[in-house]
């Protein structure tokens, strides 16, 4: 399928490209100064990447592999910079990798103000104490916990939490989620000094066209994310985001033999961290770093952080669902049967935090009894139980590493970009992923058996 996307037609601030919006006075306002054009440009074509994908239908009938080709014009500050053969090369490698499409994208020359460097009232008198720590906060329950875990170990300075959201019901969820954050830390009267806790929350999304229906997948939301704490980051004026994510999350495996490509999310992938750490270093002109500090870590061992940091009954306020919200009237708005809830559920449990996710608040208790369960919402259990018992297979061999990746190829290129992502030497790298996904069987083993 080929598609082709205009986002160069002049429009107002919060209309770019008459396809997308987005608040990046936000992001101004929280630092007392304007964004830099370089950034607002790298601001402007994730977001102009982000509305093609969606806009962008993937077509899986007959013969056709669902892969798209699209071409999307994007207008920016500085078209030689972003036309330069290579950024051209760097940025379609990523897309590639995100989305394992075919992208060709021009950059013109902007006519008018970008409305994301315009100037206006700022929201904060005073930047961030230093240090400083900027981290993506999703809503998620891996954002919490990572947070939980580096704010025991940073007591000072200020953290930075970067949101973004596309609808009002998630960005309710991240507030509740700051001021619970926050009453916690004044609790804390054990501490000399306290860290202040900044919160920036960015609502974007696409205008709706009466009868378009748009791509479910969005492979390239990652890279909007990514974005927005890069800018943030700098904004602060430190070189570092920090992304919490679980290290098999964030591998993300395919569960069975018909996953293929991006039937599974690469946004946290560490080739896709180190694809944008070089990508933004080109746009910004200066090194930019990337870390994701739990690559190591199961689920259930990032939440083991969150009771000694007094943060466990936040849980209940975080969501994990790939439906969510789901709209269902005076019903639980995550479904309890996604590949993502059933990790979510398995985590808390595996936690000792089982007391803080009741199975109520899931649509579908796959926790505690399944004989009434449709046999299609089975799925995904079964699909993670069944790739559980592979990778406990490959464990139990005599040599771990290589039966885990002649069962799980995409291991042996994933090992030599977490040697150097993590500066890690090949043996260590192997051993740590060894022994991330033989945390991770033993955690499952801790399931209990349901009716």
């Amino acid at each position: 399928m080929k598609y082709e996307h205009d986002f160069t037609i002049p429009s107002s601030p919060h209309e770019l490209g008459n396809a997308y919006w987005f608040d990046g006075m936000r992001l101004s306002r929280a630092f007392c100064q304007r964004l830099p054009a370089r950034v607002a440009d790298l601001l402007e074509v994730a977001l102009a990447v982000y509305a093609a994908d969606r806009r962008s239908r993937r077509n899986f009938r007959g013969i056709n592999t669902g892969q798209r080709h699209i071409h999307a014009k994007v207008s920016v500050s500085d078209p030689g910079l972003w036309n330069e053969p290579t950024m051209q090369s760097k940025l379609q490698e990523f897309l590639y990798w995100l989305s394992e499409d075919d992208w060709s994208l021009q950059f013109v020359q902007r006519r008018t103000l970008s409305g994301l460097t315009e100037s206006g009232q700022f929201l904060f008198e005073l930047p961030p104490e230093p240090p400083v720590t900027v981290s993506l906060f999703s809503g998620g329950l891996d954002s919490l916990a990572g947070f939980a875990a580096c704010s025991r170990e940073h007591q000072d300075g200020s953290f930075v939490l970067v949101s973004g959201y596309t609808n009002e019901r998630l960005a309710s969820l991240q507030r509740t989620q700051v001021q619970e954050i926050r009453k916690t830390l004044r609790a804390r009267d054990s501490l000399a000094t306290k860290p202040t806790i900044c919160h920036i929350a960015i609502p974007f999304g696409l205008h709706k066209i009466k009868g378009q229906r748009e791509e479910k997948g969005q492979r390239t939301r990652g890279l909007v994310f990514l974005a927005l704490g890069a800018a943030a980051a700098l904004q602060a004026e430190v070189n570092t985001l920090w992304v919490y994510e679980n290290g098999v999350g964030a591998l993300n495996l395919p569960i069975n033999e018909t996953q293929l490509g991006v039937d599974n999310y690469r946004g946290v992938h560490p080739r896709s961290l180190m694809m944008a750490e070089t990508l933004f270093a080109l746009a910004l002109d200066q090194a930019f770093r990337i870390r994701n500090p739990f690559a190591f870590h199961t689920k259930a061992e990032m939440c083991r952080a969150l009771k000694p940091a007094g943060l466990a009954h936040v849980v209940p306020h975080t969501v994990s669902c790939d439906s969510f919200p789901l709209r269902l009237h005076d019903r639980p708005s995550q479904c309890g049967y996604c590949t993502s809830c059933v990790l979510r559920r398995q985590s808390l449990l595996a936690a000792g935090l089982e007391d803080f996710d009741p199975g109520e608040r899931y649509a579908c208790d796959l926790i505690a009894r399944r004989d009434n369960v449709e046999t299609k919402r089975l799925f995904g259990l079964g699909e993670m139980q069944g790739q559980v018992y592979k990778l406990s297979r490959c464990l139990d061999s005599l040599d771990p590493w290589r039966s885990l990746t002649l069962m799980f190829p995409e291991l042996y290129r994933a090992h030599a970009e977490v040697k150097r992502h993590h500066n890690l030497e090949a043996d260590d790298a192997r051993a740590q992923i060894v022994r991330l996904f033989r945390t991770y069987v033993r955690d499952w083993d801790l399931l209990p058996r349901p009716l």
